[in-house]
């Protein structure tokens, strides 16, 4: 029970932002312009600085052992999503389709994710969620814009985003023990507490955006809670619990990535390929509140297992 209360006020805090972000676009001191431009601002700025500050760390064999490890864990985890999506959706609507494998596989583990692993295990798991926000990209520039536009996938979209160019500076810096000067490190570091703050305002604005009436009476954003929320970490986790070589920290964090709600790409994404949009912003906006709870009881739950 001190465990999920301890969770419990970590998530509740970033909701305290969440409801600034729906407020401020509430009052329309926040339109759909400045939102747009602060996504932009934390994918563009943010991200990068986030990867390479978890990297600005001397090189130790240890911790390189463990990022390989975890990243092989983190990319079996993905492809779990995806084959698990293909099984389950299944219906002849292919916009509808579209929405729902994009928004099982993906979760917000860089806006919602990486916060709350970074107030529940520190520097390490910052570390950790960088690398697994790496692999998410990865994936999601690639399956992820094949299922929503129908097109092949596109290697090139892979490479091309901010968190593999944070990676690219920030693996060298980590494995050649490089110092990087104060000044800049002193911005990139500041640049990268932004990420919290500005994702949770990011989050309330897309809520604010929400039919709430609308979505409580969705049946399908439902399924996609339970199916997000608790089905996929709970396979996650029967599996990752059982791997020797992962320590608590890393499954914490896997946990925490996995049981992050819908992506607020999903919605993002219907709209730019003319998918069901109204569905996914849906999707988001109610996993996300359930969130609230299912996330403190998943990391509780884990913590006394391990």
């Amino acid at each position: 029970m001190e465990s999920f209360l301890i969770v419990f006020g970590q998530v509740f805090s970033l909701f305290i932002m969440i409801g600034v972000g729906f407020g401020m676009y509430k009052v329309k001191f926040i339109n759909d312009a400045g939102a747009a431009q602060m996504t932009d601002l934390l994918l563009y700025a943010v991200t990068p600085c986030i990867v390479i500050k978890a990297f600005d760390r001397k090189f130790d064999p240890n911790t390189a052992s463990a990022i390989g490890v975890f990243a092989v864990a983190g990319i079996f985890v993905m492809l779990l999503g995806v084959i698990v999506a293909a099984m389950i959706f299944r219906g002849k609507d292919e916009n509808v389709r579209a929405v729902q494998k994009f928004g099982f596989v993906f979760s917000n583990c860089g806006f919602m994710g990486l916060p709350l692993t970074e107030a529940i295990c520190g520097e390490e798991g910052v570390l950790y969620a960088s690398i697994f926000l790496v692999i998410f990209n990865l994936f999601q520039w690639t399956y992820g814009v094949a299922v929503m536009s129908g097109e092949s996938l596109s290697v090139k979209k892979a490479i091309f985003n901010p968190c593999v160019l944070g990676l690219a500076v920030g693996m060298p810096v980590f494995l050649l023990s490089l110092n990087i000067p104060s000044p800049v490190e002193s911005a990139v570091s500041m640049l990268a507490d932004l990420n919290s703050p500005l994702a949770m305002v990011i989050i309330g604005t897309h809520l604010a955006k929400t039919d709430i009436i609308g979505t409580l009476k969705d049946v399908r954003c439902y399924a996609a809670a339970f199916l997000r929320l608790i089905v996929m970490p709970a396979l996650v986790m029967l599996i990752v619990m059982n791997i020797p070589w992962l320590n608590d920290k890393q499954i914490v964090t896997l946990a925490v990535q996995c049981g992050a709600p819908v992506a607020a790409s999903c919605a993002l994404f219907a709209a730019k390929y003319n998918r069901d949009s109204q569905l996914a912003s849906r999707m988001v906006a109610l996993s996300t509140i359930f969130s609230m709870i299912t996330l403190p009881v998943l990391v509780s739950v884990v913590q006394n297992f391990l």
